[in-house]
């Protein structure tokens, strides 16, 4: 690692979505410094700079439009990530519902684990294996008010799509969502976890979506009106009230397979601009380990 630079940053940029900032920024906060995290504010919103006071906010305007709003957010994103690599070892970016984490049987601290890189054997980007948490009220009846997430979230299903290359010591371009990116060299972090909080409570989850699927509407027209297909938008609502219902089968992080299949399954898109892992989504649900329970 070069000890000109700083250690870790790590960005997002949103619009509401609080109770994710507030979580986000609880965690980072706690693992590299405030003064290292970077919130991108759509809007300019003031309740934003409350929450994340400490942290560099930069305040975006409002585009009510929403014009090709996934692509030039992303393409944004790249820019000030691979602008940051010049400061910062590493510069982790994702969206404010995602939390990357380290094994607590390996480490206690996400930079620390960062940090263990040697210049010679570090990877220019770091993937980690996806862990989307899916909220079964009938099994997880408590609140998250006041608690951490995974003290009471703790369902999950294997979603590859979010094993994103979001930690980065280089330039870089991600593709729409992050889930892909113009490094051509996969890593899989064998310890590494990205928690996927899309899902993580039923009623932020149905409101959450309403939003989501209003603003789809504006920037894409109603399914029913024009002649597009169905994202995972669009569906989210269905696919979430089918995995709420699910029992877990196993209390697990081991899914050796499921990895392989991900190394394995790396693949081009957009004629080899862009690059992910390939594998899938598990059918079934099943429940992290008790030592997970403190991270957040």
């Amino acid at each position: 690692m070069d000890n000109t630079k700083a250690k870790v940053a790590a960005m997002t940029m949103l619009r509401g979505d609080y109770f994710y900032l507030e979580r986000w920024v609880e965690y980072y906060g706690r693992h590299l410094g405030r003064e290292n995290l970077y919130v991108l504010s759509h809007g300019n919103d003031p309740e934003h700079r409350r929450i994340a006071e400490g942290c560099n906010v930069i305040n975006l305007p409002y585009d009510a439009t929403r014009y090709s709003f996934n692509q030039r957010r992303w393409q944004m994103l790249s820019l000030f990530t691979s602008g940051f690599t010049r400061y910062y070892n590493w510069v982790l970016c994702g969206d404010v519902d995602e939390i990357v984490a380290v094994d607590p049987a390996v480490s206690d601290s996400l930079q620390d684990y960062l940090m263990r890189f040697g210049e010679t054997k570090a990877p220019r980007v770091i993937t980690p294996f996806a862990i989307e948490l899916v909220h079964n009220p009938g099994l997880e009846p408590e609140p998250l008010e006041g608690r951490n997430i995974l003290d009471v979230r703790r369902i999950f299903r294997l979603n590859a799509n979010y094993a994103k290359p979001c930690i980065t010591r280089n330039k870089i371009t991600f593709g729409p969502g992050g889930h892909f990116a113009s490094e051509k060299e996969g890593y899989l972090d064998p310890d590494l976890y990205l928690f996927h909080l899309r899902f993580v409570d039923y009623q932020m989850t149905h409101d959450r979506l309403a939003v989501r699927k209003e603003q789809r509407h504006i920037q894409s027209g109603d399914l029913a009106e024009v002649d597009r297909k169905p994202t995972g938008w669009d569906t989210a609502w269905d696919s979430y009230l089918d995995l709420s219902r699910k029992t877990p089968v196993a209390e697990t992080v081991d899914f050796p397979e499921f990895r392989k299949e991900m190394v394995e399954g790396r693949h081009p898109k957009n004629d080899g601009a862009f690059w992910m892992m390939g594998g899938g989504r598990s059918s079934d649900v099943y429940r992290l380990p008790e030592r997970f329970a403190a991270l957040f």
